[in-house]
């Protein structure tokens, strides 16, 4: 799992260097929906298959928020100010806008929460309005988005604000799962659904996603366990298939929509398998802690190297990819050392005291969540 959530970071990465021109991995849309599925996995699995949140909500909320907040905090900090140095026009833009837009852009910088929701806002006649597309806008707020890839984290928020109520209970869980996938049938019937934003960036029809990874731990996770006990082999070669099913993805001659939801589906199979891996391997579960620095950074190392080696993009595209790829996987790991590694020690104390974390299945850990 660790190899796939890096390599899913990948995935993101490449459609943002080349612009979405280039189809590469599973492109950034799936990648972000796949995103969803291992993080219902994961947190069903600290919250359902262990004791560390038991009856203790807050300590979940916690442990959540120093998850997310230091790195992206730092991020967003380093950006401003290279936004400040570069000489860009970031700042500006908010001299283009009203006060309440700028203010719902500084509050989302500030708190990540909304960030989602600024891809459905837009400014029309100098008044900040919902219009249902970030596009839809005489000046564009989304580009007032320190980290323009961090939405994805307010929807990740929204999903933790309600985890502990759902999926402790198997009746829920099954649910808010066909209700969201009920409203997501809705969006598409009305054609609401088969545009960017509603793709893949409203919460509500997204939940679907998160919750089918919840199912992938909770129903397919002991029975996968118990199988991989007479066939040991078994995860290692589930590990081997998604990675080349990433690789291969926009290679498969079928239809896009057939082939990602396909793709998702394979992969609510798999993740169990995944997990079990990541469990037995530390190196795998090494590589999947770059996965969170790597997507959070990786704009920053973009922003730099557009203004600072753009004749060297223009002249050198291909080689321009591969210094992009290296200097953000650079970021990720410094990022992961200066910050994630001290976080770390935090998480620990917070899921320490005063609960210890019963052993999954099997003996084996939690997977860094």
């Amino acid at each position: 799992m660790g190899l796939l959530r890096t390599l899913l970071a990948f995935s993101v990465l490449l459609d943002h260097v080349w612009g979405g021109d280039r189809e590469t991995l599973l492109g950034g849309r799936l990648a972000v929906q796949t995103f969803y599925l291992i993080s219902g996995f994961l947190i069903s699995y600290v919250l359902t298959a262990t004791d560390t949140y038991r009856h203790a909500q807050l300590r979940f909320y916690q442990n959540r928020f120093l998850r997310l907040y230091p790195p992206y905090l730092v991020v967003a900090l380093l950006t401003l100010i290279a936004h400040a140095a570069l000489g860009t026009d970031f700042l500006s833009r908010y001299g283009e806008i009203p006060s309440d837009a700028a203010a719902v852009l500084l509050l989302s910088n500030a708190l990540l929460v909304g960030q989602d929701w600024v891809m459905f806002m837009g400014v029309h006649d100098g008044q900040l309005a919902l219009t249902g597309s970030f596009m839809d806008s005489d000046v564009p707020l989304h580009e007032g988005l320190l980290v323009p890839q961090a939405w994805t984290l307010s929807v990740e928020l929204a999903f933790y604000l309600v985890a502990p109520f759902l999926l402790m209970s198997r009746r829920w869980l099954w649910l808010a799962l066909l209700a969201s996938l009920a409203l997501r049938a809705a969006l598409i019937a009305t054609g609401i659904g088969r545009a960017d934003p509603w793709t893949y960036r409203f919460f509500p029809s997204e939940l679907a996603l998160f919750l089918a990874g919840a199912l992938s731990q909770q129903v397919l996770l002991p029975r996968l366990e118990r199988l991989c006990t007479r066939l040991p082999r078994l995860p290692a070669l589930a590990v081997g298939a998604l990675v080349v099913y990433t690789v291969a993805h926009f290679h498969m001659p079928i239809a896009p929509t057939l082939r990602d939801a396909l793709f998702l589906a394979v992969a609510v199979a798999l993740l169990p398998l995944a997990f079990i891996f990541q469990c037995r391997h530390k190196w795998d579960r090494a590589i999947g802690e770059l996965s969170y620095p790597l997507y959070i950074s990786h704009m920053l190392v973009i922003l730099l190297f557009e203004h600072l080696a753009a004749g060297f993009k223009a002249a050198h595209p291909a080689a321009a990819v591969v210094a992009v790829v290296v200097a953000s996987l650079a970021a990720a790991a410094a990022l992961n050392l200066t910050v994630g590694t001290r976080v770390e020690r935090w998480r620990r104390r917070i899921k320490a005291a005063p609960a210890s974390v019963e052993p999954a299945p099997g003996g084996w850990a939690p997977a860094g969540r």
